[in-house]
């Protein structure tokens, strides 16, 4: 719990980012990786290894963007600075390992704060009174705008797309009366960054989750959940499984489990 308590306040985030419960998540995806390292490695490394075959394509590589660094855990950073002139790492919190690599690196790679979804400062300052049709429109009709510094030759969307809409609507305080909305949230919102993302005129890496599952011990699947806003989507150029929640991290009976898929579209 002290853990906990001082990573909280060892971020680096607009008011907003607190407000939406948006680092309240940051420090529960940190300390789930503390707990189960070594069920999520095989999933960091293909992500990894998606983001690095989507360089092999750039034709030139003057600046690669992450959007959903977090604290770099599917990230080759290192890998993205040999390659790149610059590596701009984006969230809406950054964390201290964050700062840390760029502060390192000389100017080569930087860690900014950016809203990929346009619309959360708007969500938190009606978090009280908007709708929520109000708050799916924001969602639907966001515009992060263009990128930061510019466009990239690389763009990569890391393992974010699920909670862009899911997290900041859970926060709101229409939906204790609605059920479905941080739902149509999350679809509305992953629809947009999927349009924002298939704009950008170099490479994208779209890494994301495409469905959940449920699976006991014996590896039998007893659940299966679509991830809202990927029902448009085309088959991905690469998928795996991700051991989230291993036994008894989510449940005592079953392991909680994303299926993930990276799509790799450009040169």
């Amino acid at each position: 719990m002290l853990a906990e308590l001082f990573r909280y306040f060892t971020l680096r985030c607009p008011p907003w980012a607190r407000l939406l419960g948006l680092t309240y998540e940051h420090v529960a995806i940190t300390q789930r990786h503390r707990r189960v390292a070594d069920a999520w490695a095989p999933h960091l490394e293909a992500s990894k290894a998606a983001i690095l075959a989507g360089a092999q394509r750039c034709r030139q590589r003057r600046r690669v963007l992450v959007i959903g660094a977090g604290d770099c855990r599917d990230v080759p950073v290192a890998e993205l600075a040999a390659l790149f002139d610059t590596v701009v790492l984006t969230d809406v919190v950054l964390g201290p390992e964050l700062r840390r690599l760029a502060k390192r690196s000389g100017g080569k790679v930087q860690a900014q704060i950016w809203d990929a979804t346009g619309v959360l400062p708007a969500l938190a300052a009606g978090w009280r009174s908007l709708t929520g049709a109000e708050v799916e429109a924001l969602f639907a009709k966001g515009d992060a705008g263009p990128p930061p510094g510019g466009e990239s030759d690389l763009v990569v969307s890391a393992n974010c797309l699920s909670q862009l809409g899911l997290v900041p609507a859970e926060r709101l305080h229409g939906a204790a009366a609605d059920d479905d909305l941080p739902a149509r949230c999350a679809a509305a919102a992953a629809r947009r960054h999927i349009r924002w993302l298939a704009a950008r005129p170099g490479v994208r890496v779209l890494l994301a989750d495409r469905a959940r599952l449920d699976i006991d011990a014996q590896e039998r699947e007893l659940h299966r959940q679509p991830m809202p806003g990927m029902d448009r989507v085309r088959p991905p150029d690469r998928s795996w499984r991700w051991l989230l929640a291993p036994i008894p991290e989510w449940s005592p009976e079953f392991h909680r489990v994303h299926e993930v898929g990276a799509w790799i579209d450009g040169r």
